[in-house]
């Protein structure tokens, strides 16, 4: 992030950057508890919404605890949705692009990327 330093009055590290609001906490329980369509509307702290998420997810064929959790929850994926702005933007990467010679996502050792695609745009996305 720091190619845009050569941009007239940006900062040096984008992290800085004033429009930028940089979390390192866990994703998931952020938008849940702050943007979950379940979420209690009497809280008092509200989050404002975005106009762009980037998620960088870990690899689909990873097999860790909480990937389902990432790749299919309707109750994530509608915070996401639920977390921008009308116009706002959800960037994902999803692991490597498959080779050509590689099962279909939907078959192969990929099927929770497939799964998370569905999800994403049945919720609108």
């Amino acid at each position: 992030c720091s190619s845009i330093a050569h941009h007239k009055g940006r900062d040096a590290w984008c992290f800085n950057d004033t429009r930028a609001d940089a979390r390192f906490e866990d994703a998931m329980a952020y938008f849940t508890d702050n943007f979950s369509p379940k979420k209690d509307d009497t809280d008092d702290d509200d989050e404002s919404p975005y106009e762009v998420i980037v998620m960088d997810c870990l690899d689909p064929n990873d097999n860790v605890e909480f990937a389902e959790f990432l790749y299919t929850s309707d109750t994530y994926i509608q915070s996401l949705y639920h977390a921008l702005t009308d116009d706002g933007i959800l960037v994902v990467q999803v692991g490597a692009s498959p080779k050509v010679d590689q099962a279909a996502d939907e078959t192969g050792g990929f099927v929770n990327r497939s799964e998370m695609m569905k999800k994403l745009n049945e919720y609108g996305f």
